[in-house]
């Protein structure tokens, strides 16, 4: 690997860095791999791989520097582990690039696509990054994600990088380059004006969401647990001044075990009673097991008036080695080591919470970035979605301007509506087409109320089907790294 390749890495990492939010140049994307494919003509195994691990190490450090506010050990982790995704990606496309030449560039859309769907399996699975989430901001060209998943936006845009670097390196082909990038970019931009033209029709359900603003450094601290649970009384309060259906406290706004608090607990349910509007609030739970052992989850819990115990959801895809220990059930770490936030449970159920206006999902924080769970959600009866999160452990960054940009994308997928509460922002409401209203600020404490659409009969073609255009170019990678295996060889 050369100086100049380095320099192209580099170039490739910048520009896949300002494409992501809360940056609206998503359309730098679409010049992001242009170097990277510059750079692998004709390299060996060895040399892609350096050059995969580089180009994450460097966009990787960029893009997720922000984690270090919750865990360091958690940052260095993910970014150590990230950058191998990339590393064995370009090893495979060099692999590739050995039977087929310049006509691998076919398979590189593929490839990328097998890689980011891969990235979202195991247990230390954090599929934050993916290329499509550079384009949250350029609705009409999205749409087409209710049809086939964000894997196929991801898939668009490594296409739209090939062509300009054939118009680059072919001056043969520019004419077809340029004509073929012009309809990649006017077709779905024509098919998502028509879907969003198209009028929300439904019953609607009005949602208050609390942002209290609570700083991490105190929200943890025993002594303040009475200061939580009271600022967001006083918000519930406000908020039923709006008239809700719903409130919604964010992730763990009461920062207990609520369920062992019996004072706040029975306050809590007082409240609902008084208020007469369900409140949906996120705490920490636990049960015993059979042996002993005492499984910690982090969870949300639906109260209604009158009613009897609160309906619980408990966390299933929780944030590796900050929530929990990857494989734990293999090593038993946390049976030697005390691990606080570390040691959660992943939770086994899909719970669907009712309320008169219709039934609904939560998703506890990055749950978000799951597409497959949140089409379990739907598929299971969910009518809309609420997201709530606590995103203060990344303090004023670009953390939390990712997260809430992700959401877009399921609402997209799902036609389903969003509501999205945040301790520390960013808040907001998103519509079946990603359009957002009530955007706080963060760092603001605040209540925000607004009618969202709940979703009427009848699915999207995602929703029914799930990934299977990632699954279709997971198999064409695989045929591809098999021929290439597998090529005879020839004599120079």
């Amino acid at each position: 690997m050369t100086k100049h390749d380095f320099y192209l890495i580099l170039l490739s990492a910048l520009l896949l860095s300002l494409a992501f939010p809360p940056s609206p140049l998503g359309i730098a994307a679409y010049l992001s791999l242009v170097p990277l494919v510059f750079a692998l003509k004709g390299k060996s195994l060895s040399s892609a791989f350096k050059i995969g691990y580089i180009f994450g190490l460097i966009s990787n450090s960029i893009l997720l520097f922000w984690v270090c506010w919750a865990t360091v050990p958690g940052t260095i982790a993910a970014i150590v582990i990230l950058c191998f995704y990339t590393a064995f990606l370009f090893w495979l496309y060099a692999l590739v690039q050995k039977r087929w030449g310049e006509a691998a560039l076919f398979f590189f859309p593929f490839l990328w696509v097998a890689m980011e769907y891969v990235r979202s399996w195991t247990e230390i699975s954090f599929p934050w990054l993916n290329l499509s989430y550079t384009q949250t901001y350029y609705l009409p060209l999205i749409q087409h994600a209710s049809l086939w998943g964000n894997y196929a936006v991801s898939f668009w845009i490594v296409w739209l990088n090939i062509l300009i670097y054939i118009f680059i390196q072919n001056n043969k082909k520019r004419k077809t380059s340029i004509i073929l990038f012009a309809v990649l970019l006017v077709l779905p931009y024509i098919y998502g004006m028509w879907v969003m033209s198209k009028p929300v029709e439904g019953k609607q359900i009005k949602i208050a969401l609390l942002q209290g603003s609570i700083e991490q450094k105190i929200k943890w601290e025993e002594q303040y647990l009475d200061y939580n649970i009271q600022t967001y009384v006083k918000l519930s309060r406000k908020a039923a001044e709006e008239k809700a259906d719903l409130i919604v406290w964010p992730e763990s706004s009461a920062p207990c075990y609520l369920a062992a608090e019996s004072l706040y607990f029975t306050q809590v349910q007082s409240l609902c009673d008084e208020l007469n509007t369900p409140l949906l609030i996120g705490t920490d739970d636990y049960k015993v097991a059979p042996q002993g052992r005492i499984n910690y989850f982090n969870s949300a819990f639906l109260f209604t008036p009158h009613g009897g115990y609160p309906q619980v959801y408990n966390k299933i895809h929780l944030v590796p080695f900050s929530e929990k220990i990857p494989y734990e059930q293999i090593h038993h770490i946390s049976e030697k080591i005390q691990l606080g936030q570390s040691d959660f449970s992943s939770g086994k159920e899909l719970t669907i919470f009712n309320i008169p206006q219709g039934k609904f999902a939560t998703l506890i924080c990055f749950e978000s970035v799951y597409p497959a769970l949140v089409r379990d959600f739907v598929n299971q009866g969910a009518e809309f979605l609420v997201n709530i999160t606590n995103d203060g452990w990344f303090g004023k960054t670009h953390g939390p301007f990712q997260h809430s940009r992700i959401a877009v994308f399921r609402a997209i997928e799902n036609r389903m509506s969003i509501a999205r509460c945040a301790n520390t922002g960013i808040s907001m409401f998103i519509d079946p087409f990603g359009r957002t209203t009530q955007v706080t600020k963060i760092f603001t404490r605040t209540v925000v109320a607004n009618k969202i659409q709940v979703k009427p009969n009848g699915t999207t073609l995602y929703a029914r089907y799930g990934d299977w255009f990632a699954q279709v170019c997971c198999l064409i990678s695989f045929w591809a790294i098999w021929m290439a295996l597998h090529r005879k060889s020839t004599k120079p």
